[in-house]
């Protein structure tokens, strides 16, 4: 059960260590045969540009994860004390509400993709490939930022009561 917890909790930073090795791996390679065999491959544009996306939509993910996101807390910290726990709700919810817009959007982009067979041009490899990464992206924002405003609710309400018990 420790495993699954902590795969659940490191699954994002997992898969972003990966794509960034695969993404060192093809551009080395890339430029070692462009300088010693001045030739170099035409695919390699392509899946890092794949990956890449990948690694922009999950890193958002960890951004949620991390509390590392501004959302609103311009507003959060003016507010008043007693108001403050609420407000990360009212941002936790708008957040969750563009990212499942973002989610619904990408799922019909991603079906536009499949019904007109869209391919990149060097390998032909499906542009849903790319285009998933929107929609299991948005998903995977959706749950960390449920998570972290559930957590960043309680803390701000640790404090309040602090400050009203003092």
């Amino acid at each position: 059960m420790k495993f699954i917890s902590t795969f659940w909790e490191r699954l994002e930073e997992f898969i972003l260590v990966a794509l960034f090795a695969f993404m060192a791996v093809m551009n080395f390679l890339n430029v070692v045969f462009r300088y010693c065999f001045a030739n170099s491959f035409s695919f390699t544009e392509e899946v890092t540009i794949t990956a890449f996306v990948w690694v922009s939509m999950i890193g958002i993910a960890v951004g949620y994860k991390r509390a590392a996101h501004l959302g609103m807390s311009f507003f959060v910290d003016n507010m008043p004390k007693k108001l403050q726990a609420f407000m990360v709700l009212v941002s936790m919810v708008c957040s969750v509400v563009l990212l499942v817009l973002l989610m619904n959007y990408g799922i019909e982009m991603v079906s536009n993709q499949i019904r007109l067979g869209s391919k990149t041009p060097a390998l032909g490899m499906p542009m849903w490939i790319q285009g998933l990464s929107i929609p299991v992206g948005a998903a995977f924002c959706i749950i960390r930022a449920i998570e972290s405003g559930i957590k960043e609710f309680l803390r701000m309400r640790k404090v309040t009561e602090g400050v009203e018990e003092a």
